[in-house]
C-alpha cells in the first residue's frame, strides 16, 4: 500500500510538472465532506469536459484513465494500470520520492510518461475514445467525465502524421470546466518532443549534364539526377521498434545510372541514422536497375530526440522505351513509417512523384497505329510546282495528300548546321538513342523522329526521290509541353495520402517553314487523349517538284561546265586572234 500511495503520488506530481492538466487534482472531502457515486458533491462537481485540439479529421483516439477517485481510498490507479505500481527500478523510485518531497531541480524525461502508455498498450483497459469527425479539429470527450488522469494513444487517419501520447485530466471543481489540450503543440517531457509531428518526402529533378533544374522534359538518352528528401520523426518509447523505410520505383522508360561518375548517396543529418542492409526489407540499388528499397536501422530512429533529415541522391537515364508520340514515365518515392502507438508494427505511407516525358514528330498517338499526328509530310507535285501527283494517301486526320516516299532529312538543334548541311556532307546532325539524325519520308509522307526534348528543331531534305527535285527549304519545330503541378488525393489501406506531382496538360508542335505554319496541340489526362486540335494549316507539307535536280552550287557538276566553258571561250579567242593575223599577212 506505501508504494501504492507513492506511485499514486508520483503520477499526480508528474502531470502537475509537465503542464499537461489545467489544474492539481482537488480532494472533495476537505471540510469533513466524503465523496459518493454521484456527479455532485456539495459545492463541488464532476461534470468535466476532456477535449483534444488540434487533430485531423478521421483520427482515432484511444482514451484510457489512468487514475480515478475511490470512496474512502481517494485517488487510486485505475482498473488496467495495476502494473504501474510494480516498478521496481530503484533509480525511476527515487525519482518518485523527489517528486513527493518537491526536491528542487527534479525533472522528468519523456520515458516516465512512456511507462504510462507501454501499459496502457500491454493490459488493454477500456477505451473511451472516438473518431474525429468531418469538419471537426478536435476529440471530445463527455460533458460529465470522471475526475481523474487520462492518457490518449491516437492513431492518425491522414498520411504523414505521427502522434506521441498525450496526458489530459478531469477534476473536480466548484463550476462546470472544460479540460483542453492541443495536440499539435504542447510537449512531452524535458526533451520536449512534440505530440504530432509531420512527416514529408520530397523529391527534386535536376539535368545532370547541367545541373539545373529539370522542366520534366527529356531526350531519350539524357541522364537526370534525383534528390530524395525525407524527414525522420523522433519517435517516443511508446513505439517498439519503430520502422523508417523509403522505397523508389521506375517505370520501364527509366533505369538507375550507378557508376564511377554518378554515385548513389544516402546521408542523414549528423550522420545519426543509416541504412539496415541486413533487412529483409532491403533492396539494392544497382546500375540498369528500376528502383530500390532502403530501411533505416530502427534502435537509430528509436534513439532520435528530434526530427532528423535523410537525403538520397542517385541518377537515372531515359531509355529507349519512349518511343511514341508522347512518352509518360514516373518516377515514384514511397516512405513507409511507424505512426500508431497502439499498434506495433502499424505503418503510415507517404508518397512523391515526378513525371518525365518525351515527344515524337509524327507521331503514333499514344502508340496506337490507327491514330497518327502527322506535323509535316513529305509530298510530291507536278513540274509546275502545284498540281498534285496522282498517288494519294489520306492521314489520320482525314486530310488527303499526295504522299511522296523515299526523301531524306536531316534534324538539327542549331540552324546554321541545317544551313550548311548537303547530302555528301549532312554535318552535325542531333542524335539521340532511338535517332541517328536522317530519317526517311514513309509511304504515307511522314518523317517520325522519337524521343525529343521539348525545344527548337531544323529539319532539311538532303536527298529528293529519284526523279524529283530537292527542296531546300529549312523547316523550323518547335514543341512547347505545358506542365503543370497536379495534387493527387490516394487512399493506401485506409488514408488519405497527398502529394503534387508535375502533369502534362498539353503540347504543342509548331511546324515554320517560310510564310506559313502548321500547329497542333494535344491534350492527354494520363492515357487518354482529350483533344488533339490543329492550327493555321492541318500539315505542312514539304514539297518535291517532278525533275531533275542540277547539281548543287558548289559541286563538281558546276564546276565542270565552267571549266569547259572556259576552254571554249579561250578557244575561240585563240582562234580569232590566229584568223586576224593570218588576213593580215
Amino acid at each position: 500500500m506505501k508504494r501504492l500511495k507513492k506511485m499514486i503520488a508520483f503520477i499526480v506530481a508528474a502531470v502537475m510538472i509537465l503542464g499537461t492538466m489545467n489544474m492539481a487534482f482537488a480532494d472533495p472531502t476537505e471540510g469533513g465532506t466524503t465523496p459518493d457515486t454521484s456527479s455532485t458533491i456539495g459545492d463541488l462537481t464532476s461534470d468535466a469536459q476532456i477535449t483534444i485540439l488540434g487533430l485531423d479529421v478521421g483520427d482515432v483516439v484511444h482514451l484510457y484513465q489512468v487514475l480515478k477517485w475511490t470512496d474512502g481510498e481517494g485517488w487510486t490507479i485505475a482498473d488496467g494500470f495495476e502494473a504501474l505500481v510494480t516498478e521496481g527500478d530503484s533509480n525511476y523510485c527515487q525519482k518518485v520520492q523527489d517528486l513527493i518531497d518537491n526536491k528542487p531541480g527534479t525533472t522528468l524525461a519523456k520515458e516516465d510518461i512512456e511507462k504510462i502508455a507501454n501499459v496502457a498498450k500491454a493490459s488493454s483497459p477500456t477505451d473511451l475514445g472516438g473518431s474525429v469527425a468531418e469538419g471537426e479539429d478536435s476529440f471530445i470527450y463527455s460533458t460529465t467525465a470522471d475526475p481523474g488522469m487520462y492518457i490518449a494513444l491516437v492513431t492518425p487517419g491522414a498520411a504523414g502524421v505521427v502522434y506521441n501520447p498525450i496526458i489530459v485530466s478531469a477534476d473536480f471543481s466548484a463550476t462546470p470546466q472544460t479540460s483542453e489540450i492541443d495536440a499539435s503543440t504542447a510537449v512531452m517531457g524535458s526533451s520536449a518532443v512534440a505530440k504530432k509531428e509531420i512527416i514529408t518526402v520530397t523529391k527534386e529533378v535536376e539535368d545532370a549534364e547541367t545541373a539545373q533544374a529539370s522542366d520534366n522534359t527529356h531526350n531519350v538518352g539524357d541522364i537526370v539526377k534525383f534528390t530524395i528528401t525525407g524527414l525522420v520523426p523522433a519517435y517516443s518509447d511508446s513505439y517498439v521498434n519503430p520502422t523508417y523505410k523509403i522505397t523508389d520505383t521506375l517505370t520501364e522508360g527509366l533505369e538507375l545510372v550507378i557508376d564511377e561518375s554518378h554515385e548513389f548517396k544516402v546521408e542523414s543529418a549528423d550522420d545519426l541514422v543509416h541504412v539496415d542492409t541486413q533487412s529483409d526489407d532491403y533492396v539494392e540499388p544497382v546500375n540498369e536497375g528500376t528502383g530500390f528499397t532502403l530501411p533505416f536501422i530502427s534502435s537509430e530512429i528509436a534513439a532520435l530526440v528530434d526530427y532528423n533529415t535523410v537525403t538520397i541522391t542517385y541518377y537515372a537515364k531515359i531509355t529507349s522505351e519512349a518511343e511514341t508520340n508522347v512518352t509518360e514515365e514516373e518516377n515514384t518515392v514511397t516512405v513507409e513509417f511507424s505512426n500508431n502507438p497502439q499498434e506495433d508494427g502499424d505503418a503510415g505511407i507517404i508518397k512523391d512523384k515526378t513525371k518525365h516525358y518525351t515527344f515524337t514528330i509524327d507521331g503514333n498517338m499514344l502508340g496506337k497505329t490507327s491514330w497518327k499526328n502527322s506535323e509535316i509530310v513529305k509530298v510530291g507535285v507536278e513540274a509546275d510546282g502545284e498540281t498534285p501527283i496522282e498517288s494519294t494517301t489520306e492521314l489520320s486526320n482525314g486530310t488527303e495528300i499526295a504522299a511522296l516516299q523515299g526523301a531524306t532529312f536531316g534534324l538539327y538543334k542549331n540552324r546554321d548546321d541545317a544551313e550548311n548541311a548537303t547530302a555528301g556532307n549532312p554535318g552535325n546532325l542531333y542524335t539521340n538513342e532511338l535517332f541517328d539524325g536522317t530519317v526517311v519520308s514513309g509511304a504515307d509522307g511522314r518523317m517520325t523522329i522519337n524521343g525529343l526534348d521539348a525545344g527548337t528543331y531544323y529539319l532539311k531534305e538532303l536527298d529528293a526521290p529519284n526523279g524529283y527535285i530537292r527542296d531546300t527549304t529549312i523547316y523550323e519545330i518547335t514543341i512547347e509541353a505545358n506542365i503543370e503541378p497536379e495534387t493527387v488525393r490516394e487512399t493506401i489501406e485506409g488514408r488519405v495520402v497527398t502529394y503534387d506531382v508535375p502533369v502534362l496538360k498539353d503540347y504543342t508542335i509548331t511546324v515554320t517553314p517560310p510564310g506559313n505554319a502548321s500547329k497542333f496541340t494535344t491534350t492527354i489526362s494520363g492515357s487518354q487523349v482529350l483533344e488533339s486540335v490543329s492550327g493555321t494549316d492541318i500539315t505542312t507539307s514539304a514539297k518535291n517538284v517532278k525533275g531533275v535536280e542540277l547539281p548543287a552550287t558548289g559541286g563538281i557538276g558546276t564546276t565542270i561546265f565552267y571549266v569547259i566553258g572556259s576552254v571554249l571561250v579561250l578557244g575561240a579567242g585563240i582562234l580569232l586572234v590566229t584568223r586576224r593575223r593570218m588576213n593580215g599577212n
